[in-house]
């Protein structure tokens, strides 16, 4: 897949006019053979960026958007099935708009397929876009009411936003903190303030976690990088190493803030998790979990890597050369957690009572999906994108544990080789049946599998691992079928044809604002795409969706 993100109409492309109703606006359009997407050429994203102008500009009221001036293109493909997505970001003079996105797809000869609309209508006009103070000033004012400043290990950053509320606009700086000590106060705060006035407006924790020979699979071959009679956790053919996050000792490293600190896992004979090794097994799990997130979305879905490009790469291995993707064991001291954040996976190694360490292969294959996600859609961190963000890697964890053990009724259970070892057959979280999960006291039953039973406070960033029981459910109607305890049932498509609608979903039809009615609408345009408005798939996701509450 090859994407662009500024692009530009070049002489001497030859935009066709045979099919399309589209084409036939074009200035200088000429006799010729129809539109074909193929390969996604430069000139054939230039095309698909013209025609999704016009297919906006046909659709959106100008008095509401105008597409030329309001909209800038984020981001155009072609896919595997030779259809365009062009993903534009809503702009107030010259400020993007947080949440208003849409995506233009079209078919493989132009024509006009569906649009993923999360446009935000009714902006005012004269809304001014100048702040009152510059982002430093903006930074200050956050940093004078956060706890502890000191205990941030990386510069704040801050970004002018058009926030759009219930009655109009505010002109906003979206502060994002970064606090990484090896406490449990570790967290990721975006915080937005009014850029006239300086008021806090919202606020969310952005850290995506899980909450929540190998450890937990035996003996597994792993790919090493031997150096000058050393042996490292480096797979360069999939561009992933381990490292260790482990301090000496463990507490005065996060004391000293030193939690990000990364050291090599080494080992002299290339025969890993030896007796006298120990440590080296959770290392182990975390880079065979790695590899097989990675072969997943690669000969499955066809993805090369988180970002898509085998990146994204901080860290150079030991050949002086290759970017590798980072996976930090033994974080910090009975961390009973793992995390995304923005740029490696971290994994604790849990108390030893509410966890084990974090790295069992559904946990790896959760967090590289956070990954996954901020490279496509970006799905914001809070409320119902949230959950939803919390529901796709579990979707894609449990996809991750069937396809490198096969199916069985335990890729339904998220986390239970790590959770409580002391309980027996227990997860974190039930795809299957999310009231099962510990009881937390968010709602009646926690976690809710229904629309209806949703979780609306404040908590948990708006309930984003709570309410992604209801995604979860939907999934697994879909994927195997049966009936919902509120009535009705199905009959479902299967795990490999469910992932794959999701994975569309996720990479061609969602925005960072979509909800959950808006992810049934981007489903069922993934079947569409991949088998037909008419067919079974299309009807199964509609049903799935209907069973969990969200028609």
């Amino acid at each position: 897949m090859r994407e662009r993100r500024s692009l530009s109409i070049k002489a001497g492309v030859s935009l066709l006019c045979a099919a399309p109703l589209a084409l036939l606006a074009l200035q200088g359009c000429s006799s010729g053979g129809p539109v074909a997407f193929t390969d996604g050429s430069d000139d054939e994203l230039d095309m698909a960026k013209e025609l999704s102008f016009q297919e906006l500009e046909l659709r959106v009221l100008p008095e509401e958007i105008d597409a030329r001036r309001d909209m800038a293109v984020r981001r155009v493909f072609v896919d595997e099935l030779s259809m365009a997505h062009t993903h534009m970001q809503q702009r107030v003079g010259g400020v993007p708009v947080f949440g208003g996105e849409a995506i233009v797809h079209l078919n493989r000869d132009g024509s006009f397929f569906a649009l993923t609309d999360s446009l935000v209508r009714a902006l005012p006009r004269a809304l001014d876009t100048t702040p009152a103070f510059d982002a430093a000033v903006a930074i200050d004012r956050v940093l004078g009411e956060y706890d502890c400043a000191d205990c941030l290990t990386q510069e704040p950053t801050a970004e002018l936003f058009v926030l759009p509320q219930e009655k109009g606009a505010r002109l906003v700086y979206r502060v994002g903190l970064y606090r990484e000590d090896g406490t449990a106060q570790t967290s990721m705060p975006v915080v937005f303030i009014d850029a006239k006035t300086g008021e806090k407006v919202w606020e969310y924790d952005n850290l995506q976690t899980a909450t929540g020979t190998s450890l937990y699979n035996g003996n597994v071959t792993i790919n090493t990088y031997l150096k000058s009679g050393t042996y490292y956790l480096e797979d360069l053919d999939r561009k992933i190493v381990t490292r260790d996050n482990r301090n000496t000792p463990s507490s005065l490293g996060a004391l000293l803030g030193l939690a990000g600190s990364t050291y090599d896992v080494t080992d002299a004979n290339d025969v890993w998790g030896e007796s006298a090794q120990a440590t080296q097994k959770a290392a182990v799990e975390a880079h065979y979990g790695s590899a097989k997130t990675y072969d997943y979305f690669k000969n499955v879905h066809g993805r090369n890597g988180i970002d898509g490009s085998g990146g994204p790469g901080g860290y150079t291995a030991h050949d002086g050369t290759t970017k590798l993707v980072v996976s930090r064991v033994h974080y910090s001291a009975k961390y009973n957690n793992a995390f995304w954040n923005g740029s490696m996976m971290t994994y604790g190694d849990g108390d030893g009572t509410t966890f084990t360490p974090l790295v069992t292969l559904d946990i790896c294959g959760h967090e590289m999906t956070h990954g996954v996600t901020e490279r496509t859609a970006n799905l914001t961190y809070s409320n119902e994108s949230g959950a939803l963000n919390e529901a796709i890697s579990d979707i894609m964890g449990a996809s991750v544990e069937r396809y490198a053990r096969g199916d069985s009724a335990n890729i339904w259970l998220i986390g239970e080789d790590a959770y409580t070892p002391g309980t027996a057959g227990d997860a974190l979280r039930y795809m299957d049946d999310p009231h099962k999960a510990k009881d937390g006291g968010y709602t009646a039953n926690d976690d809710p599998d229904h629309y209806s039973e949703r979780y609306t406070g404040t908590s948990d960033n708006g309930g984003v691992h709570i309410n992604s029981g209801i995604v979860n459910k939907m999934f697994y109607l879909l994927a195997v079928g049966g009936a919902h305890h509120l009535g009705g049932s199905m009959t479902g498509i299967g795990h490999d044809k469910a992932a794959a609608i999701v994975y569309k979903a996720l990479t061609s039809y969602m925005t960072s604002s979509t909800n959950f009615a808006q992810a049934r609408t981007a489903m069922l345009n993934a079947a569409a795409e991949i088998h037909g408005s008419a067919s079974p798939e299309y009807a199964a996701v509609g049903q799935a969706w209907s069973l969990v509450g969200v028609n």
